[in-house]
């Protein structure tokens, strides 16, 4: 759990890096004004402390946790969601809930679900499985038991309830996929190149 929030940390960071911040208090100093005032990584890490009370077994303390997430960002992060590390939400408005896998490094903008598909004549509990480097835009839906390959990329407010391979972006209502010339890669931002 701990490497978790250490990456979750350095990525908000990287994310709302304040450059006066940087100047007078050094990486540390970032560190602190992101986990300070960014409510999306509040959120993120309010998640970190929920699932490893649920795993300790301890009482209505996961229950307090969730109901934080959601007045800091207004996020909503479900019980049974598994997130790797270094998530990162910009704004938050977000609701992830279900059997939900999230890989590693993905971003995920405001107003986006993910999570179950309830309606039609097969409904499930599970939700999606989404791989590492994935990026979510805003208003973007991912609902059901699907798979979204690594890199991948949903755009703004797409509708997604089928598999995206890896290395490719999802777009409209229902998504569909645009084919690329080569490889997206990992999502460059903010402190990455």
């Amino acid at each position: 759990m701990f490497e978790n929030v250490r990456e979750d940390i350095a990525r908000g960071a990287r994310w709302h890096d304040v450059p006066a911040v940087r100047r007078l208090f050094g990486e540390s100093g970032v560190r602190a004004a992101a986990v300070v005032l960014s409510g999306p990584l509040q959120a993120v890490l309010l998640y970190r402390a929920q699932a490893w009370l649920r795993v300790h077994r301890v009482p209505l303390l996961p229950n307090i946790c969730h109901r934080l997430t959601m007045l800091a960002a207004a996020v909503s992060i479900g019980d049974y969601a598994n997130i790797g590390p270094g998530l990162l939400m910009a704004h938050g408005n977000v609701v992830i809930d279900g059997h939900v896998r999230i890989g590693p490094l993905c971003s995920i903008s405001p107003f986006v679900t993910v999570g179950l598909n309830t309606g039609g004549p097969d409904p499930s509990l599970t939700g999606p499985t989404i791989g590492r480097n994935v990026f979510i835009g805003t208003g973007a839906k991912v609902l059901g038991p699907i798979t979204i390959g690594d890199n991948a990329r949903i755009g703004a407010n797409a509708v997604v309830m089928t598999d995206i391979p890896a290395n490719c972006t999802a777009v409209g209502v229902p998504a569909r996929v645009l084919e690329h010339d080569g490889p997206l890669g990992p999502a460059k931002g903010p402190g990455r190149q």
